[in-house]
């Protein structure tokens, strides 16, 4: 994989939001602790192109355990955050189904090239490499000051939602 930005941030103003918090609920399932987007700030509906960003809170829930004394974003929660920018896109191409969720179904090639930690602004890259209802797959990057901190390819795909999470997701 790259060691370069999958592309260009200077033509790009990633402090405008163009989409907060409640337009990703619209699209997204994940709340409360686990809404790792803060915002995009990118999205280009043509290409799937798209930049979104997390706050790396000094009162997040990993932080008083993830290396005490020396918080470090789990690389973990670093892909979980690009593949909610996954799944935004994967919902603006094809709608939101309240039946249905986008879900993992796999990574690859997976780098971790920094640390991150609270107080940071964690941005995350996307571009689509295939794209289809059932399945579909994103090349992410997750970048810290202008450096790349981690690069995958994300593979999600639509899994069946059961009639009661459908509607608890509704009620949110």
């Amino acid at each position: 994989m790259a060691a370069e930005p999958l592309f260009d941030l200077s033509n790009i103003d990633i402090t405008r939001v163009l989409y907060g918090p409640e337009e990703i609920r619209k699209r997204n399932p994940h709340r409360f602790e686990f809404e790792l987007l803060d915002a995009i700030t990118y999205f280009d509906p043509q290409t799937m192109d798209s930049v979104g960003f997390h706050d790396l809170r000094e009162d997040a829930f990993w932080v008083r355990g993830h290396v005490p004394g020396m918080p470090i974003f789990p690389g973990a929660l670093m892909i979980e955050a690009a593949a909610q920018l996954s799944s935004f896109c994967y919902h603006e191409r094809f709608g939101c189904d309240p039946n249905q969720i986008f879900g993992f179904g796999g990574i690859d090639k997976v780098r971790f090239r920094l640390q991150a930690r609270p107080g940071q602004r964690f941005y995350m890259l996307c571009k689509d490499v295939l794209f289809n209802r059932r399945l579909s797959r994103f090349q992410v990057q997750g970048m810290l000051d202008g450096k790349i901190a981690f690069e995958a390819e994300i593979t999600g795909v639509s899994i069946p939602r059961p009639a009661a999470a459908s509607e608890q997701s509704t009620n949110a």
